[in-house]
Formats: C-alpha cells, sequence, structure tokens
C-alpha cells in the first residue's frame, strides 16, 4: 500500500509540473510573432514542420501525415503557385504545376521558366494522370482544392505533403521546411529575416488609433465575409485592425468565410470596406462589387461606402498569398488605411 500511495503521489506531480510547463510556452499570436519566437510554436500550429538535421527527413504536414524523405528528391512535382513560388525562392525546381493564373506574383527571374512547366490543369482541378508520367520522387499538393488527388496520390505511392499557406505565419513555416528538404536552410532563415524586418518596419509605424474593418468577398456567383484565418484577415491583425467578423460562426468547419449580413455591418459602423475577390480581374471585381453597392439599397446604410472608405485589395496579394512578397501586402493595406503615414498605394507596386 505504501509502495501504490508513492507511485500515485509522483504521478500526480509529474501532472502538476507538466501542466505548469505547458502554461509557459510561447505561441505565435496572428501574424505578429518574430523570427525567434517561431521556433517556440508548437508543431500542432504550424503548417508544416519538417524532423531531422540530415536526411532521412520526417516531414508533417498541414492534415498531420507524415512523410519519410530518405533522400534529397530530384524529381519535385508543386502543385501550386504560392508553395511553388517560395520553393523556386529557395532554388528549388518543379517538373510540372498546375494552370499558372496572370494574377499570382512570381518571382522575375524565375516567371519565364515556371510559366513554360508542363501544365496539369487548373489548380482546383488537377489531372492525377498528367502528373503520373513526370514520376516525381516528391509531391507538394495544396491542401483543400488538392487533398483529394492528393490522397489518392499517397495511395498509389507517391510521396506527398501537403501545404497549407494562408497567413504570414504559414508562409515562415514553409520557408523553414522547404529550406530543410532542398538543404537550404541558411538561404531560408536569409528570406524570414528579410520579411521579418520589413513587417516589423511597417509595425513600427502604426498610429496608435484602432481602425474597425470589414471584409467583403466576391466571386462571380456570390458575397460573402472573409474571417481572421484569410489572407486579408491575418493581414489585418497585423496592422491591428478589427475585423467586426472576428467573431462570427464560419460557413463551415475550418471555412475562412461567413455568410453576408449587411444589416450587421451598419450596425457595426466599420471604418472601411475592404474588398476581396475571386473574379476574372481585379477590373472585374471592382465593377462587380460597385454594381452590388448602386443597385442593392440596403447598402446606403454603410457608411464607409457613402464616404467612399472603400478597398479594393489586389488578387495577387489578397487572393494568391504573395509567399515572398507577403510584406508588400501588409504595406498595401497599410497604405490604403493610413496614406498619411505611408504614402499612397503606388499601383505600379501592382503585378
Amino acid at each position: 500500500m505504501k509502495d501504490y500511495k508513492r507511485v500515485l503521489w509522483i504521478m500526480i506531480l509529474a501532472i502538476m509540473i507538466s501542466s505548469v510547463s505547458g502554461c509557459t510556452k510561447t505561441t505565435s499570436v496572428g501574424g505578429l510573432s518574430n523570427t525567434k519566437n517561431v521556433e517556440k510554436v508548437e508543431n500542432s500550429e504550424l503548417s508544416i514542420t519538417v524532423e531531422g538535421d540530415m536526411y532521412p527527413l520526417k516531414v508533417k504536414d498541414f492534415l498531420k501525415k507524415e512523410t519519410i524523405l530518405e533522400n534529397k528528391p530530384e524529381k519535385v512535382a508543386v502543385l501550386s503557385g504560392t508553395p511553388l513560388n517560395i520553393w523556386y525562392d529557395l532554388g528549388g525546381k518543379s517538373v510540372c504545376t498546375s494552370d499558372v493564373s496572370d494574377n499570382v506574383k512570381l518571382i522575375p527571374e524565375y516567371e519565364e521558366e515556371i510559366r513554360s512547366l508542363p501544365t496539369i490543369g487548373p489548380v482546383y482541378s488537377i489531372d492525377m494522370e498528367s502528373v503520373i508520367p513526370h514520376k516525381p520522387d516528391l509531391i507538394i499538393a495544396q491542401v483543400g482544392t488538392q487533398s483529394t488527388q492528393a490522397k489518392k496520390l499517397r495511395e498509389m505511392g507517391f510521396n506527398v505533403i501537403t501545404t497549407h499557406i494562408r497567413g504570414y505565419d504559414d508562409v515562415v513555416s514553409t520557408y523553414k521546411a522547404f529550406g530543410k528538404i532542398l538543404e537550404r536552410e541558411e538561404l531560408a532563415e536569409t528570406k524570414i529575416k528579410e520579411l521579418e524586418k520589413h513587417k516589423e518596419e511597417i509595425i513600427s509605424k502604426l498610429p496608435e488609433e484602432n481602425k474597425s474593418v470589414v471584409i467583403l468577398y466576391i466571386t462571380s456567383k456570390t458575397l460573402a465575409v472573409k474571417l481572421d484565418n484569410s489572407i486579408a484577415g491575418d493581414i489585418s491583425k497585423i496592422l491591428r485592425l478589427k475585423n467586426i467578423a472576428s467573431d462570427l460562426p464560419p460557413d463551415t468547419i475550418g471555412s475562412e468565410t461567413t455568410p453576408l449580413d449587411i444589416e450587421y455591418i451598419v450596425d457595426k459602423n466599420p471604418d472601411y470596406i475592404l474588398v476581396t475577390s475571386m473574379i476574372s480581374s481585379n477590373e472585374e471585381a471592382v465593377k462587380a462589387i460597385e454594381e452590388e453597392f448602386a443597385t442593392n439599397p440596403v447598402w446606403n446604410g454603410v457608411k464607409a461606402i457613402q464616404e467612399g472608405r472603400v478597398i479594393h485589395l489586389p488578387q495577387e496579394y489578397f487572393l494568391y498569398n504573395a509567399g515572398p512578397y507577403y510584406h508588400q501586402a501588409i504595406e498595401y493595406m497599410a497604405r490604403s488605411i493610413y496614406p498619411e503615414v505611408y504614402g499612397e498605394v503606388n499601383k505600379q507596386d501592382e503585378k
């Protein structure tokens, strides 16, 4: 009995110690964490991690699927634009990719090469039969639009990792992971430090005042509102803007949108209306939202619209994660909200 009590007390003490240590761990908050804090973020909160200092490496992706890479992959198929951009920024190559939209902001020195890659169809509907003949020893797919194909390719025996690059912290963790896979860790750290430097320079100039926003999302068929887990939502948090939809429930579990409620927007009276889009072009998106405002009288109650405080966010920054150019997306929104601090938006910066 004494031995039993001794063991019981040891177990209770161990649980208490682990609980205390768990509360002291540093986690990332929004997009404001610096590169030092990134190392302390729990692996479960990162979109992708790589274990090991040299090959073989164990990759755990966003879906928590583990892939063992015995050797550095020589033939890689990166199936969507944002990871492709980061991959090439670290010196990687791809044997094929999905159709690259004109609104993806590509790295200039690799743009011609990327656009000449064999294509496997639209990013949201890739043709697996076009991937297989390339015999890649690693496939990098995108969560959501390519999850089903990624699962099938994994079942066929391919090494597949899925990426989820929505916000700043996702960009950082992807650079770290790709840096290890490509054996370019020092270059990856340099890229991360450059991003962090630009981000902190912008944050350091933020006014004390707090502005509120609502982020509208328009497609060819629907109009919804973006939540904090979207690109625009993440950048709004970085700039300490209050997204009035932050506490609203998503359409579905994990979704980055919530249904449109104009009366709610009128009641909350946001300082600015931010507009993101998934339409054929930025120009068409502007026309579509202006037509919506003009034909639906309910919008007359939104002061930001009546007073001209509507900001159109370009697709190359806010539909597709800009990856290497994420700091430019942050600066674009900062200039749009606080032109007196950062200067007017330079349209030449857009693609």
